[in-house]
């Protein structure tokens, strides 16, 4: 991709995010952050509760350290796994920074169809950024980049377009989940979603610059 647009779509995710987070600290989304969530508690039924709280447990903190582990495991860690595990570790560093500098309270547990701690004990913690909503958007995309580029290499390009809408879909759904779910204001996952565009874009500009380089001296 020409740097000029890179560059333009990362001023493009910082200008989002910087405006989310002017209207979430003075009080401006509120409004509208409880109308769209008013709109999301209403569609609940036990089938869409299923399917929500299955995709959210795939976002949690436990369960992104679990996919981490075992992606370095695999065949290929050093060019995939590795770095995959360390943009999400590093993602999760920055968005439990702002989350406490920010210190917005959660929706009214009223609302809540999900606990405040994952299956290992893990605390959520405060409401913006959504955690879930970035974590799976930096671990999914970039497994989708990196899986990408190498079935693409060996000739397969439709199988990476394939692969690419299916994990940027279900990264996406993760970040719906929480509103659905009463645990997060919109505000919250969209604030996620262009972190992760940021960071996104900062981890492969490191990546494609120093990575491969690192790989071939070794």
């Amino acid at each position: 991709m020409n740097k000029k647009l890179i560059c333009i779509i990362f001023f493009v995710f910082a200008a989002l995010f910087a405006a989310d987070l002017v209207c979430v600290v003075t009080g401006n989304s509120q409004a509208i952050d409880n109308e769209v969530l008013a709109w999301f508690i209403a569609q609940r039924n036990s089938g869409l509760t299923i399917l929500f709280r299955a995709v959210t447990f795939c976002g949690e903190t436990a369960t992104m350290i679990v996919l981490c582990i075992l992606i370095i495991a695999l065949p290929g860690r050093t060019k995939i796994g590795i770095p995959v595990a360390l943009m999400t570790g590093v993602a999760t560093v920055i968005q439990t920074l702002i989350k406490e500098l920010v210190a917005r309270p959660r929706p009214d547990m009223e609302y809540w169809l999900a606990s405040s701690t994952d299956w290992l004990g893990f605390s959520f913690g405060y409401s913006f950024p959504s955690g879930h909503a970035n974590t799976s958007m930096i671990f999914w995309v970039a497994l989708m980049i990196l899986i990408g580029r190498v079935l693409i290499t060996k000739g397969h390009p439709r199988a990476a377009s394939s692969l690419r809408i299916v994990f940027f879909c279900f990264a996406a759904l993760v970040g719906l989940s929480r509103l659905y779910l009463g645990v997060h204001y919109p505000s919250d996952v969209f604030g996620g979603w262009m972190l992760a565009g940021l960071l996104l874009i900062l981890f492969f500009a490191l990546y494609d610059r120093f990575w491969p380089a690192r790989i071939n001296q070794n």
